[in-house]
């Protein structure tokens, strides 16, 4: 079937056979949108996510900001890491300038050279922020935090509209709500990359699923220059792809033998768009190698933060489990920090399970979300840190697992289930913001 010319993130709503969409989809919009012309006809389809994306980002940047104000109330009287209690609103801000953020500031007033280490972190943010700087108050780190929050915002609308389109949109606001409400969700306005690359991807596996290749390439190609992790979207690109084609295995006979051969499915032009996908990752191995002498830099730069190549997930399970068994107490920071990377992980792959069967399965054609979120939460269990808390990080990277949160969704459809993950999950996140913002480790 031809499509129209469309833009990257809307166009005009496909006919009924050109797009499956679960029973339980929007019609409050699509019924609407699909009377309507042209460019009203976008705005309608996309009304709703933006302003759930919208209400849940401003509320969020208000529960953040009201978290630091009172962030010094644990600490009144005793030495605090985090230094003295602010006096100003830049202060104040100052308080989310920790960890990860130092480097990505340090890279975009500096560059990579200033120190070799800083390679471990990919380059599109950091650029982002020193684009930002000249047109922004403060400096690269307000800049870091002002992109942050608007791809945050971009992220939310993103998540909201998939979600509507593939399990209706009472589920959808669930997932945008319960995607913010978890615990490391704050990372999403903190100068980091995640909510940049939250957004990327979602842009990209956005247009997967309405079959527009070259903008899902593209997006996937941003990706990979914001997270190694980016150019992983080239499996959910090659299996939707495919999907979308037809593709199917059947039992022939090849030389003698009864083998599973391909059937039923066409190749096009299409199909050359996925050479975009590590282009980011392309161009970010070049300048190593121009800058360095050594394309791969950014790995070997890993071993600054104690990790050094692949371990089998079972073995990186087990060393956790054995740390936290040998822990003087489980509420001792690094336990507490290891049982729940540990119980995040297992969690989200319970969840993918759960998206393919079971009662809260999402259906076949998720199967792509689920092969993107698989490698995110695969790579942290089988790339650990060789130190006193091997998943570091790994709650954080849980972020980018949307469709687990999809899954939540419909579980959150039994109100006690709803109000128990809101109840806990936002409480965990609020002390978690203080815990980051009186610089202390989180991830």
């Amino acid at each position: 079937m031809r499509r129209r010319p469309a833009d990257a993130l809307g166009d005009t709503a496909p006919p009924a056979d050109d797009l499956t969409v679960s029973p339980a989809s929007s019609s409050d919009d699509g019924a609407d949108a699909a009377e309507q012309p042209g460019r009203q006809a976008v705005w309608l389809r996309w009304r709703p996510s933006v302003v759930t994306g919208f209400v849940a980002w401003a509320a969020g940047l208000l529960a953040y900001f009201l978290v630091t104000a009172v962030a010094w109330l644990p600490t009144e009287g005793l030495e605090s890491k985090a230094g003295p209690v602010p006096s100003t609103f830049g202060q104040l801000l100052q308080s989310w300038n920790h960890w990860d953020t130092v480097w990505y500031v340090i890279i975009a007033d500096s560059g990579y050279e200033a120190d070799s280490r800083s390679t471990a972190f990919f380059p599109l943010f950091p650029m982002a922020m020193r684009a930002a700087n000249p047109l922004l108050p403060g400096g690269a780190f307000e800049a870091g935090l002002i992109v942050s929050a608007l791809a945050c915002l971009v992220a939310l609308i993103l998540v909201h509209r998939l979600a509507t389109e593939m399990i209706g949109a009472e589920d959808a606001r669930r997932t945008t709500v319960y995607l913010l409400a978890f615990p490391t969700a704050f990372y999403l306005v903190a100068a980091y990359n995640e909510s940049l690359f939250v957004a990327l991807a979602l842009a990209s596996l956005y247009n997967m699923r309405r079959g527009r290749w070259w903008w899902a390439a593209m997006f996937a190609g941003y990706a990979s220059a914001t997270r190694m992790a980016g150019v992983m979207l080239g499996a959910a690109f090659v299996y939707e792809y495919l999907r979308q084609r037809g593709f199917s295995f059947r039992m022939r006979q090849r030389l003698g033998l009864v083998l599973p051969w391909p059937t039923g499915f066409r190749l096009d032009r299409d199909a050359l768009a996925v050479v975009l996908i590590p282009a980011g990752l392309g161009a970010y191995m070049l300048y190593c190698h121009q800058t360095f002498g050594n394309a791969l830099q950014f790995l070997d730069a890993q071993k600054a933060w104690f990790r050094s190549g692949f371990t089998p997930p079972w073995t990186v399970i087990g060393d956790v489990v054995e740390l936290i068994g040998s822990s003087d107490s489980i509420y001792h920071p690094d336990a507490v920090r290891n049982i729940v990377n540990l119980t995040t992980a297992l969690a989200v792959l319970v969840l993918l399970v759960l998206a393919l069967v079971g009662p809260w399965k999402l259906g076949a054609d998720h199967a792509y979300l689920v092969i993107f979120a698989a490698i995110i939460i695969l790579m942290p269990l089988s790339n650990p840190i060789h130190m006193h808390y091997p998943l570091s990080s790994t709650w954080r990277y849980a972020l980018e697992c949307t469709v687990a949160f999809m899954v939540l969704a419909r579980m959150g459809r039994n109100v006690h289930f709803d109000r128990v993950y809101t109840t806990v999950m936002l409480a965990l996140q609020g002390a978690m913001v203080i815990v980051f913002v009186q610089n202390n480790f989180v991830a």
